[in-house]
């Protein structure tokens, strides 16, 4: 039997918990397909005995596990390893990988796109051989995890070359808001799949697999870490910010259109009585932003990120997605001090999905967030790339040593 790893929240009721780590792992150039199942095994088995609370330098003392959980993706680069025993799937392939920063930093994400890396990004570790997804709880259980894999890394280098199979080659961390609203202020997610139609889109399915059977069962992560320029966006009015977003600030009710006055005007009913914010209960309707023919509202991020929210999901060409995301705060050495944004993690049947809703004309293509194209609109370089990558996770087997394990053992 073949399901989807754990770490993907999408069944009724369900939500991310509230803590994650993403873990780049690079391969050693010299390792053989060989040394890196054995690598694997060992990683998998020590974080399934974490999640049982069984840490492995305290034998009989127990840790709260705080509910952790781990999900393991293969990059295009794994199936380079020598030796490996399957060729790199399709859904991997050149066209759906994103873009190197360049040498001297910056540069576009995807042609056509309107998402560029910051211009101090000068190497993307998002596109090792291996991700491990960690989510937890609490903050101290994703990071005992991440500890005890560089332990157990660490005790695996050689004495001669002082390498292991698999190192650390990136970390990256976020928490989910108990307020569901991003940085900019406004909800977030509001108008994500419903749990009815999200299996439909995140797993693989034989047609969608072609000559990868192996994938079957299995979905694609799209990652990429965005930070948002927030002292460009608090210069803005709030009407303004409102018509980038397409929805009212406060209540995050769509917006229908404009009054005499130019001022932005919400859905009329909502949210309905009773509550405040179109997240609760009542308000299912207004999730989806609402049918206008006012140009500005078309150029909204909503409206740019889901132009077909009653086509049938399960058709790629609907480009709906399920995310699941989380924010993040790191402090930095330059002002103001800090640095915040979204860790976007996407899970779908094909990262095509996420790349043409990023480079194709009427949705995000050559738009950074919302409105006209070109980096001189308001919001024309509120968002910018950390890391970015695509990685095949492959289903849980019955009997395999771990996801992905036919590859290389």
């Amino acid at each position: 039997m073949s399901v989807l790893q754990d770490g993907i929240y999408h069944g009724p009721g369900r939500r991310p918990p509230g803590h994650l780590a993403l873990v780049f792992l690079r391969a050693d150039p010299e390792a053989g397909a060989a040394a890196v199942d054995g690598a694997l095994r060992e990683v998998t088995a020590m974080l399934r005995g974490l999640a049982d609370g069984v840490v492995p330098e305290l034998p009989g003392h127990p840790v709260p596990s705080a509910g952790l959980e781990f999900l393991l993706g293969l990059g295009p680069k794994a199936f380079d390893i020598a030796g490996a025993k399957l060729p790199c799937p399709a859904v991997l392939g050149p066209r759906l990988r994103f873009r190197s920063p360049r040498p001297t930093g910056g540069g576009p994400l995807l042609v056509g796109g309107g998402l560029s890396y910051a211009p101090d990004v000068v190497r993307n570790d998002a596109t090792e051989e291996f991700c491990l997804q960690l989510t937890a709880d609490t903050q101290l259980a994703v990071s005992r995890a991440v500890v005890e894999l560089w332990k157990l890394l660490r005790g695996a280098r050689t004495g001669d070359t002082r390498t292991a199979t698999l190192e650390i080659a990136g970390i990256h961390t976020g928490f989910q808001r108990d307020d569901r609203r991003s940085w900019i202020g406004f909800h977030d997610g509001v108008s994500n799949l419903g749990s009815a139609d999200r299996e439909r889109v995140i797993s693989i399915g034989a047609e969608d697999a072609g000559s990868d059977p192996w994938t079957i069962g299995g979905t694609c992560l799209v990652f990429a870490r965005l930070t948002v320029d927030l002292d460009q966006w608090h210069v803005l009015p709030r009407a303004q910010q409102e018509f980038l977003v397409g929805r009212d600030k406060l209540t995050g009710a769509p917006l229908t259109g404009r009054d005499t006055e130019g001022r932005p005007v919400p859905a009329e009913g909502c949210p309905v009585a009773g509550t405040t914010e179109v997240t609760q209960p009542g308000n299912e309707e207004f999730l989806e932003p609402r049918p206008t023919a006012d140009p500005v509202l078309l150029t909204a991020h909503v409206r740019r990120a889901n132009l077909t929210a009653t086509a049938d999901p399960d058709q790629s060409g609907s480009l709906r997605v399920f995310r699941q995301g989380y924010e993040f705060f790191e402090p930095v050495a330059a002002a103001p001090g800090f640095r915040a944004g979204l860790n976007f993690i996407g899970f779908q049947d094909s990262p095509e999905r996420v790349l043409r809703i990023l480079t194709q004309r009427g949705w995000l293509g050559g738009v950074n967030f919302g409105g006209q194209p070109g980096p001189d609109g308001p919001a024309g370089r509120l968002l910018a790339v950390r890391a970015a990558g695509t990685y095949l996770v492959p289903p849980v087997r019955d009997g395999a040593p771990y996801p992905g394990a036919e590859a290389f053992g």
